[in-house]
């Protein structure tokens, strides 16, 4: 079978598919991965063939002033309340720490997710037309891939990077899909944003359930190249605390939101080592630090730090959030933008962290709250339950056969 992974955007929206590029290439199929020139890099270092497709666009310019703390689709609807209070967050509901700031969560006609989709869309439909796929697989929020599976005839699957974020979501399909589908004389009614089937990575109780055909599939971290250093050969002599702001903060020159610098000394303040990984963009910026700080500046995963880790302290990215439920390590969020409270607030779900808004994010409480997560008790068990939810589903390797039935049954 010839399989074409789509991306977009940014390069931790390729890092959930390439484990299912990885087990489609060893089961004998073709597999290409179409994006944008400038996510080439990252797709050929995991050892998938790149399609560079489309221009480029710069993801801050693109959605500056449109990423921000989401907020509620019904405005008479209470926010969520922060979990460092007595009462307990309602997890269906976006966190709004600050009505006033907040953004409507929505995609429209004129924003980033549009504008990426209309770079890419055309040259994506003629590759399709040229190569010929059997299946194409995409991830959340790629709305050029739905509409090029239309044009193209082909069965596509949409695969989730962590809890289901489009639910809280306004898209008008009318004023959002019309033009890209009209392109190819499709109607919207044609385009299907979620394809023939959905690949959900997240264990209930943090999946959000869905009514549309889906498959589990385990999670299989993923964060790019990695170089192990000679500190991680053996275990630390402390408990270690990993902090991170993901990829994206930096990207879009939002990490000054993050505060990263007053949280690691936060953190440093407790008898633990902590471990700093951040973009090079990052790291000037951070200034002196505590000696109890390491501060990373080699290529180094996440999935390779968290296995030696007591907890982590994260911005709430999917990537992040997934992979620290994958290894088992309890969790604090402090969410910033978009997605981040979503994520961080199925995650208290689970029992297998907790998150801050950034209000409640004082010196104190938070290295309270780290104090809590390092220890042995509740935070732990559920995370390692989490943890073996995780590894209980099956492996990308294992749902190739019903990816392969999809498209075989389309071209038969």
């Amino acid at each position: 079978m010839r399989i074409l992974l789509t991306t977009w955007g940014w390069r931790s929206h390729f890092y959930g598919l390439a484990p299912l590029g990885w087990a489609l290439q060893a089961a004998g199929h073709e597999v290409r991965v179409a994006s944008h020139p400038s996510l080439v890099p990252a797709i050929t270092a995991a050892g998938l063939a790149a399609v560079p497709l489309g221009t480029d666009l710069d993801f801050a310019e693109a959605f500056a002033g449109r990423i921000g703390a989401v907020g509620a689709l019904d405005p008479a609807a209470p926010a969520a309340l922060d979990p460092a209070e007595p009462a307990a967050p309602d997890p269906a509901a976006p966190a709004t720490p600050d009505p006033a700031d907040a953004l409507e969560p929505a995609i429209t006609a004129d924003g980033g997710v549009v504008r990426f989709a209309d770079a890419l869309l055309d040259d994506l439909v003629g590759f399709g037309r040229a190569w010929r796929p059997d299946l194409m697989v995409w991830e959340p929020f790629n709305l050029a891939a739905p509409v090029a599976a239309a044009a193209l005839g082909v069965p596509g699957v949409l695969h989730l990077w962590g809890p289901d974020s489009s639910v809280t979501l306004r898209l008008d399909p009318e004023s959002v899909l019309g033009p890209l589908a009209g392109r190819f004389g499709l109607a919207v009614s044609d385009v299907s944003l979620t394809g023939a089937l959905t690949l959900d990575p997240v264990p209930p109780p943090m999946q959000v359930p869905t009514a549309r055909p889906g498959r589990p599939v385990r999670f299989v971290p993923y964060n790019g190249p990695a170089v192990l250093p000679s500190w991680l050969h053996g275990p630390a002599d402390r408990p270690r605390v990993c902090v991170t702001a993901g990829t994206m903060m930096a990207g879009v020159g939002l990490d000054d939101r993050l505060g990263l610098a007053r949280v690691i000394r936060a953190v440093a303040g407790l008898d633990v080592e902590v471990v700093v990984l951040v973009e090079p963009a990052q790291q000037a910026r951070l200034g002196p630090l505590p000696g109890n700080v390491r501060l990373v500046d080699a290529p180094l995963a996440l999935r390779l730090v968290l296995p030696t880790c007591a907890a982590l302290v994260q911005q709430g990215g999917a990537g992040s959030t997934m992979t620290a439920l994958g290894f088992g390590v309890p969790q604090l969020v402090l969410p910033q933008v978009s997605d981040q409270h979503f994520n961080a607030e199925r995650l208290a779900v689970t029992g297998a962290g907790t998150w801050l808004s950034p209000a409640r994010a004082d010196d104190d409480t938070l290295r309270a709250l780290v104090g809590e997560l390092i220890g042995d008790g509740h935070w732990r068990e559920s995370a390692a339950l989490m943890r073996d939810r995780v590894h209980a589903m099956p492996a990308p390797a294992e749902v190739v056969p019903a990816l392969v039935a999809l498209a075989a049954s389309t071209r038969s």
